[in-house]
């Protein structure tokens, strides 16, 4: 093998690399993805003041969507990667911060609109509301930080 072709195939290399790391981060946070994981955060936040049966129907259903997404994206991945401490603790963050705008909601819903503690269009439903599309409006954010993460490749701090 000639100098010239070993640089070749190293370039190939890293073409490969860069096109696996920019389909990993496209995946990650595609447009369907994030609206069906935002469907089972409204389904289990609005299900919070329903009664017993249909909220415990509400937020099994609405976290196995949350789940389940998550599931599928892994088994249907093409590459299987480890995340990085840094990528888990901002998953959890974010899913905090989701709560905690569900929780602002909610108490927006009461101040502000009057709404009631129970049933279907309750303070809840609002927070709901407000989370959902939180999470999706962040979605371009959260696309870049996983790019962030993913260019880190398998380093660990």
């Amino acid at each position: 093998m000639n100098p010239h072709d070993a640089q070749s195939s190293l370039e190939d290399i890293r073409r490969l690399q860069e096109t696996t790391k920019n389909e990993i981060v496209r995946r990650s946070f595609a447009m369907p993805r994030v609206i069906i994981v935002a469907l089972g955060l409204f389904v289990t936040f609005a299900s919070i003041d329903l009664e017993t049966p249909w909220r415990l129907i509400g937020g099994a259903l609405g976290l196995f969507l949350y789940v389940a997404v998550g599931i599928v994206y892994e088994y249907r991945a093409s590459v299987q990667r480890q995340p990085i401490i840094q990528e888990v603790l901002y998953h959890g963050a974010v899913l905090i911060g989701i709560c905690m705008i569900f929780g602002v909601g909610r108490t927006l819903a009461f101040a502000l609109l009057d709404a009631p503690a129970h049933g279907l269009m309750s303070q809840a439903m609002f927070g709901a509301i407000l989370a959902s599309l939180a999470y999706v409006a962040t979605a371009p954010v959260n696309r870049l930080v996983m790019r962030s993460f993913v260019q880190q490749g398998g380093r660990r701090s």
